[in-house]
């Protein structure tokens, strides 16, 4: 399992590297209109999908659609043509569930062969994709039943399935480095199903290969998040249902939560929150990125931020500098136990599946992704006050077992302890 974590390690967004940036900041804009209070779980929600895990789904059922977009005016390096985009949507459906073709983890990996040219069906490019993750796992010692098991895994959503009637706020999920939309399907899909809008595009180093120096680190980001830009822009278009004023919010895994920052920092965006999945904002590798930003004032960024992490891995430490100069957020730390960085993604819920995956085979991976993505789910809530219920939802998910520590930094606070932070709950 070290072998494969060594090689995957890379597709989940180590950005070891610094380098200055130039952005600006801006102060938080009021609070989005409320959206429809989400619905609770029930009787007549369909029961979950292995891969969720303990996860409890919300009263919608869930859709998929893959759309595809190309940007003219960022083109591809070497003349390639107009910068592709392929956004995984999903998207809340009515129960009982009807119409649209059902999914398994398999189809979404077989998707990302499609990257390059999103518009084209092409069948034998998704089988190579299909291929090749096979044989990433199986040349890692995992047993081609364990990996045919994964692979074959349903999922929630339902491709092209009708859209639920309604007012649902919009999450933007930003991607680890390399990785794909089947990379965070089980929280993208768990959200829908709690009445969001869930969008994602591919890393950056999916069109233009990996980064081979410190200088690349900011375009990459950069990149990312006009991707993300491009995309919502598009769905607000008329691509998607999106209601402007249900309120928009960011999630970010890894590298990802980089791009997800730099968009927090856009003047017409207006995020609500930002949720940080182990992300590269508070890692020790490359925590100084933002140094020698012109303009980027630290203690004028008021987006709130949830900050989830993991003391496991051997590579991935967690560094707080950033977080704590962010006075002007209320920010919220949460320690996950028996996590590795690449749990944070479908690795995590894939090992409750295939106990191959986890450290040592015990499944808690699958145990903190699922409180992860609960929290997760819980502090939007919150922050777009989708209901009066919602801070208390979030107060009982901080109390989660699974999550080792928490700290609460409120607004005016550098952290828990001296300088005035709530500490550790």
């Amino acid at each position: 399992m070290r072998r494969l974590c060594a090689r995957l390690l890379p597709l989940c967004g180590l950005a070891l590297l610094a380098v200055p940036m130039q952005a600006a900041a801006r102060q938080r804009a009021p609070p989005p209109a409320p959206a429809a209070a989400p619905l609770s779980s029930s009787a007549s929600a369909p029961k979950p999908p292995p891969l969720w895990g303990a996860l409890v789904p919300g009263r919608y059922g869930v859709g998929f659609r893959s759309l595809a977009l190309r940007d003219p005016a960022r083109p591809l390096p070497g003349g390639a043509g107009a910068r592709p985009l392929q956004v995984g949507l999903w998207y809340p459906t009515a129960l009982p569930a009807h119409g649209g073709r059902a999914l398994h983890y398999g189809d979404l990996v077989g998707l990302s062969g499609r990257e390059q040219h999103p518009e084209k069906a092409d069948a034998a490019a998704e089988r190579k994709a299909l291929a090749a993750y096979r044989t990433l796992l199986t040349s890692n010692g995992i047993p081609a039943s364990a990996a045919a098991t994964w692979m074959n895994a349903p999922l929630a959503g339902r491709r092209d399935a009708p859209v639920a009637p309604g007012r649902f706020p919009l999450v933007l999920v930003a991607q680890g480095n390399f990785q794909s939309a089947q990379d965070q399907v089980v929280l993208c899909e768990y959200l829908a199903s709690h009445g969001y809008l869930v969008a994602t595009t591919p890393s950056p180093m999916r069109l233009t290969g990996p980064m081979k120096s410190d200088a690349e680190v900011l375009p990459a980001a950069k990149a990312q998040a006009a991707d993300l830009a491009f995309a919502l822009s598009a769905l607000r278009a008329g691509a998607a249902p999106v209601d402007p004023e249900a309120g928009v919010a960011l999630v970010g895994h890894s590298f990802g939560a980089r791009a997800a920052f730099l968009l927090a920092l856009r003047e017409d965006l207006h995020p609500a929150a930002l949720v940080s999945l182990d992300g590269g904002i508070a890692n020790a590798s490359g925590k100084d990125w933002l140094r020698g930003l012109e303009g980027f004032q630290p203690a004028r960024f008021s987006v709130p931020v949830l900050h989830l992490y993991q003391q496991g891995d051997e590579v991935v430490q967690p560094d707080f500098t950033l977080l704590r100069s962010l006075v002007g957020s209320e920010r919220t730390l949460a320690r996950v136990g028996g996590m590795r960085h690449m749990d944070f993604g479908s690795v995590g819920a894939a090992s409750g599946v295939v106990p191959a995956l986890g450290a040592g085979g015990k499944g808690q991976g699958a145990r903190g992704y699922a409180a992860s993505v609960q929290l997760s789910l819980r502090f939007l809530d919150a922050a777009l006050h989708r209901g009066p219920e919602a801070a208390e939802e979030l107060k009982k998910a901080l109390k989660d077992p699974a999550l080792t520590k928490v700290e609460r930094w409120p607004v005016g606070s550098r952290s828990d302890g001296a300088d005035g932070g709530s500490g550790a709950q």
